[in-house]
């Protein structure tokens, strides 16, 4: 039996990825070479895939890197716990000489830090003094990190995805103490990822605060179209399906070119054709596999759609009416009974809830939905 070639709602393995080849070899020099990158990216766009692709690569290369979501901890001090255990992890040493170098190296934040033989893991707490302020935390353990690059023979990185997440858990002044840090350590290579991209725009691009200019900048937008539309095609002819070059279109058009959103579409309307024989895909199939689809998330989005307000309802079919363009108009605000002032403070409510994301286009802005599968239903 012929596997499904699409592939989502995992992490992509690097082989999985369409392209992206150029985001790869740039994230790779940085950690190989003690750059300083920021990749941002909208959601599902394979910003995560990505990362780890370059990780991998640079680990080939001898290189060591720290990894890190900064979402999957409860704040920083939790992050920090993890980039000492992490430490301790890939330095190649007896279980003792390894406690011992983790204290010097982390010797501020007085680390207590476990080897589990049974797991081969380790573990460490922080003491963390009443009152103290978290950034603090975080510039020690880039601190510790740095002094681990100096003592071994290799690269040494460290990669912080959805680096917002610290930034806001850090407060102001946060930014500028990263920053210091960052020009203090030449010896680390530091990417930073974030898929909150306006906000991660700013800092990277305001001349007036202290990540400008800080070092590269990778946005992962669409992939280009002729890419994907091989990548499709050849996954169901693979499989011996026949392709109607309409229905890959209509992959690409409801999928808004996302690759999540197209490695979800794809997979569904494959299964649909996999014992069908003779079977074409055609745009009768991709509409049968949207509605699988969004049927099969249908009791999310009602429990989305029923917790939002009534404004915040009419701007979303406002959304997908005037197709996310001029929105605060006059013209677009009284066809559905909303006031200007009232439309720009939902649609950055609803962007703050990444419901939708800003998209820059030439003059003007326009407004998609996150999930376009959302919209869909929404229409349906």
């Amino acid at each position: 039996m012929v596997a499904n070639p699409f592939q989502y709602g995992a992490e992509l393995k690097p082989s999985q990825l369409v392209n992206r080849k150029l985001e790869i070899r740039d994230v790779t020099r940085a950690l190989l070479e003690h750059g300083r990158l920021f990749l941002i990216g909208p959601r599902r766009h394979g910003k995560t895939a990505v990362l780890h692709a370059a990780c991998a690569a640079a680990r080939r290369e001898d290189a060591i890197v720290l990894e890190f979501d900064a979402e999957s901890y409860a704040g920083l001090d939790e992050l920090v716990r993890a980039v000492i255990a992490e430490a301790a992890r890939v330095l190649k040493s007896d279980a003792r000489r390894t406690g011992e170098r983790i204290l010097a190296l982390f010797s501020k934040l007085r680390p207590v830090i476990q080897f589990n033989p049974a797991t081969g893991e380790w573990s460490a707490t922080i003491s963390v003094d009443a009152g103290r302020q978290s950034m603090p935390l975080f510039i020690e353990a880039l601190d510790g990190v740095a002094r681990m690059a100096c003592e071994v023979g290799s690269p040494v990185a460290l990669v912080i995805d959805e680096f917002q997440k610290v930034i806001e858990w850090g407060g102001e002044s946060a930014e500028g103490q990263i920053r210091a840090a960052l020009q203090r350590h030449s010896d680390v290579g530091f990417v930073f990822a974030g898929s909150k991209t306006s906000m991660l725009n700013d800092m990277t691009l305001n001349p007036a605060r202290p990540f400008y200019r800080m070092g590269m900048r990778h946005f992962l937008g669409p992939l280009a179209r002729d890419e994907f539309r091989s990548f499709i095609t050849r996954g169901f002819e693979n499989a011996g399906h026949r392709v109607d070059p309409k229905a890959v279109e209509d992959i690409l058009d409801v999928a808004e070119d996302v690759p999540y959103n197209v490695q979800a579409l794809s997979s569904v309307a494959w299964d649909l054709l996999r014992d069908r024989r003779p079977s074409m895909l055609t745009s009768t199939s991709v509409r049968q596999a949207l509605q699988l689809l969004i049927s099969r998330d249908s009791p999310f989005y009602v429990t989305l759609w029923n917790g939002l307000t009534d404004v915040q309802k009419r701007l979303l079919r406002a959304v997908i009416q005037e197709r996310g363009v001029e929105l605060a108009s006059t013209a677009a605000g009284k066809s559905h009974g909303l006031a200007s002032s009232t439309v720009s403070k939902t649609l950055r409510l609803l962007e703050e809830r990444q419901i939708l994301r800003r998209e820059e286009q030439d003059k003007t802005v326009r407004w998609r939905f996150e999930d376009p599968f959302f919209a869909a239903w929404l229409s349906r």
